[in-house]
């Protein structure tokens, strides 16, 4: 089966995002760790804020991914039970079906 893949403004946009977080989260641990170092190195406390500015930065958008994720591998769920408990009832129909058919003919 050839699946033709369709690059969409949407699809663009969602790529630029995804390089640019990944980008200022190396960026920002870089920064965070070459911070660290320097003021341990000028004798001076390390600043935390920047330790939690950077936890922000990189847990709001994986929160976020994980609630979508499970959000939308439940929906899935819930329309494969649909699917399979359709068939189900099908092949339930079409078995009364032919035992009632069956029964005519005694």
């Amino acid at each position: 089966m050839d699946v033709e893949k369709k690059n969409t403004f949407t699809k663009s946009i969602m790529s630029i995002v995804v390089l640019l977080y990944f980008v200022g989260a190396l960026l920002g641990g870089a920064l965070v760790i070459l911070a660290a170092i320097i003021d341990l190195r000028l004798g001076g406390a390390l600043d935390t804020a920047m330790f939690i500015a950077y936890a922000a930065y990189i847990g709001g958008p994986t929160t976020t991914a994980i609630g979508f994720y499970a959000w939308k591998s439940k929906a899935e769920n819930l329309l494969k039970i649909e699917n399979t408990n359709e068939l189900v009832q099908k092949k339930a129909d079409l078995t009364s079906m032919s035992i009632l058919a069956n029964m005519e003919g005694q």
